[in-house]
């Protein structure tokens, strides 16, 4: 009976010796920030798996993309397509496929695996009770202190993939660390009367104060346009940047790195170097 039980003993050991433990420098799964909560076992966790990457490989990549973007380059400008980009720095399919095999052990079903454009990311989602014994981890609910309509499911303790998995994996994103929940923004110089044009709130209290399609044509006095105006499969997207300066400093070297004149003719909204 002794016999028996040191050989079973011997057999976890050398299970539990298999496993490698994720992300081993993280030791806090919490934040003062969000209130943990019990979760059930059948909601949904949604993650990423980030594959690794053959260094060599991307080492050759960014040397590339240097080359692309050096002004004097015979290659400069010659951007990379998506399937171009794919060719150099995507990892093997074998090693795509040692975790999509790994998935599939645990019954998630091929539809709720999803390889990335890049086929560098496995996008998967699966119930908490799955996700817990693949990763040999716990989930729990977290709640937003600030925004208490926000909750994510995170882990408590850390993650563990067995070491045929883990040799092929980077980390496992979007189950551990938590977002910064979006508050007011403080007000630097011509900021701090913006929101008093009328175009600043043309869309509601949603927007207000933030850079809309109204702003801009205020600010460039270009024409309404009609549907008559727009060739077919075209629109339109306005993206801002808020508190996103620029500093003098960086424009100079930028242009003694690069042989190019950089500077600034007109600057609207007013900039604010010290916060650069």
């Amino acid at each position: 009976m002794f016999v028996v039980l040191i050989a079973v003993l011997g057999v976890l050991a050398a299970a539990t010796a298999a496993d490698v433990r994720m992300e081993p420098s993280v030791h806090t799964f919490s934040s003062p920030m969000w209130l943990q909560e019990t979760i059930h076992q059948d909601d949904v966790v949604k993650m990423t798996i980030v594959l690794k990457h053959d260094k060599a490989a991307m080492q050759s990549f960014e040397k590339e993309l240097i080359d692309l973007s050096t002004p004097s380059s015979k290659n400069y400008g010659k951007w990379l397509k998506p399937e171009e980009i794919k060719q150099r720095i995507a990892p093997t399919a074998a090693s795509a496929k040692v975790v999509t095999d790994y998935l599939a052990s645990f019954d998630v079903p091929a539809k709720d695996i999803t390889l990335s454009k890049f086929g560098d990311m496995i996008h998967v989602h699966m119930p908490v009770k799955t996700a817990n014994a693949a990763l040999k981890t716990e989930f729990a609910r977290f709640r937003s202190v600030s925004q208490r309509s926000t909750v994510l499911p995170r882990i408590t303790k850390p993650y563990f993939l067995p070491s045929e998995v883990a040799q092929h994996v980077s980390i496992v994103g979007d189950i551990m660390r938590f977002p910064s929940m979006r508050s007011s923004l403080p007000s630097y110089g011509a900021e701090e009367t913006v929101g008093s044009d009328t175009e600043f709130d043309s869309c509601g209290k949603d927007c207000s104060g933030f850079t809309t399609p109204d702003v801009l044509q205020a600010a460039y006095g270009y024409k309404t346009l009609s549907s008559s105006d727009v060739a077919s499969g075209n629109s339109m997207s306005v993206a801002e940047f808020q508190l996103q300066y620029y500093d003098t400093k960086d424009l100079d070297s930028f242009g003694d790195a690069c042989s190019v004149t950089s500077t600034v003719d007109t600057t609207i909204g007013g900039n604010v170097e010290r916060i650069c």
